[in-house]
């Protein structure tokens, strides 16, 4: 195979784009501020792998403050130019995405109701991404999140 035929593949492949920052193992801190009662922290473990078919699954415990430790899955796939789609265990419903040079922008649906716009921004280095995330309900903003996410290995 030519070396311009490898490096189009490569430049296809989910492991080329922003959410192949999420391969191997990383951990986020964060902070979640809730209208009306005020914030707390937020911690993530989580691991991610490329699965035969080029989907990335991420396995992720989140330890909230005041809740009991959760742990969800998110299955990512390429869903065209530039778009993305899949699963997370705590959405009700599909998940859809665009991939904007460094940046993933994530819709879906919570389990517990409110619709979630996320962005996960990665910086410079490629070893640190910063994570922004919007609940709301009725399209009132009720939580917002912000998180910064590192690579552990």
């Amino acid at each position: 195979m030519s070396l311009v035929a490898l490096l189009l593949l490569q430049a296809m492949s989910p492991a080329s784009g922003p959410e192949s920052f999420f391969i191997g193992r990383t951990e986020g801190e964060g902070t979640v501020r809730i209208i009306l009662s005020g914030h707390h922290g937020v911690r993530v473990r989580s691991r991610g792998r490329l699965e035969a078919d080029g989907a990335l699954r991420l396995d992720q415990t989140v330890d909230e403050e005041g809740k009991a430790p959760r742990h969800r899955t998110w299955r990512i796939v390429r869903d065209g130019p530039g778009r993305i789609g899949g699963t997370i265990s705590d959405a009700r419903g599909p998940i859809q995405g665009e991939i904007r040079g460094n940046r993933l922008d994530i819709r879906y649906r919570s389990i517990e109701g409110p619709t979630v716009e996320q962005q996960v921004t990665i910086q410079p280095g490629g070893r640190i991404a910063h994570n922004r995330m919007i609940f709301r309900r009725f399209g009132i903003v009720v939580a917002t999140m912000e998180e910064t996410i590192r690579r552990v290995d």
